[in-house]
């Protein structure tokens, strides 16, 4: 007999993820490989072709739907998970379809943008610097965001990609010595954003924020924390870096 996890794999959460239809697996993954025992995570899918502003805007097109669909799973809570397609709608059109998808799966609901943004306030990041994969039109937006929500963007770097698959082929060991060069020009930073959940920072998150000394806050990491948070779920994981090492109930 093959001994596996007991059911039900979500005895304690299930969090249903609405993840960029590009991604190929390894979102997913980290996804599990960060949730805690009782925690199972879900796959709803959100266009996404490309990392242009037209493109990206088309992902929200299917939230609900797919929020809807998740629903009939039990799913503790929603989040649409990407950071890019909520840049581009705003501040003010994220919150308008969280509450869209909200109203549609009569359960907890939160995005990607939201998710980054109270984790750099909970970290105590207001002076930020992001490192992102964006060309230049999508970088803008997405300073432009987190001025609105209150954060300083004093420094960032940009790789210009189009194909999202360019972003998930960036070695971690590349991302790593780019952020740490990026916060020495930039020594009043008090946080880094590290835009995307195609890169794959999962596994050297704790080694680079020894380097730089400042909360380093991931994409894939901050809609992990934002859906324990609203789950009641306090497990610590600092193997993860400093936002889920981290009290936060």
């Amino acid at each position: 007999m093959i001994e596996l996890k007991p059911y039900p794999l979500g005895s304690r959460a299930i969090f249903g993820m609405l993840t960029p239809s590009h991604d190929s697996g390894y979102g997913s993954y980290e996804f599990d490989v960060m949730s805690p025992d009782g925690v199972v995570c879900l796959d709803g899918r959100v266009m996404v072709r490309e990392l242009s502003v037209d493109r990206l805007k088309e992902a929200s097109g299917d939230a609900v739907k797919e929020a809807q669909k998740l629903a009939t799973a039990h799913c503790s809570v929603i989040n649409y998970i990407g950071t890019a397609t909520c840049f581009v709608l705003g501040n003010d059109g994220e919150d308008y379809l969280v509450n869209q998808m909200q109203d549609a799966a009569g359960i907890p609901c939160t995005s990607g943008g939201k998710a980054v943004a109270d984790a750099l306030r909970f970290m105590g990041a207001q002076k930020i610097v992001c490192y992102t994969p964006y060309k230049p039109d999508v970088a803008d937006i997405s300073r432009s965001y987190f001025r609105r929500a209150g954060f300083d963007v004093i420094g960032e770097k940009n790789l210009t990609f189009l194909n999202p698959a360019d972003v998930n082929n960036v070695p971690p060991l590349k991302i790593l010595a780019d952020i740490v060069h990026l916060c020495e020009d930039h020594p009043d930073a008090e946080g880094v954003f590290c835009v995307g959940g195609c890169f794959r920072t999962l596994g050297i998150m704790d080694d680079l924020e020894q380097l730089v000394g400042i909360p380093v806050v991931g994409t894939q990491q901050a809609n992990m924390w934002k859906c324990l948070t609203i789950a009641g779920i306090g497990d610590k994981m600092p193997q993860f870096g400093h936002l889920l090492g981290a009290d936060r109930l």
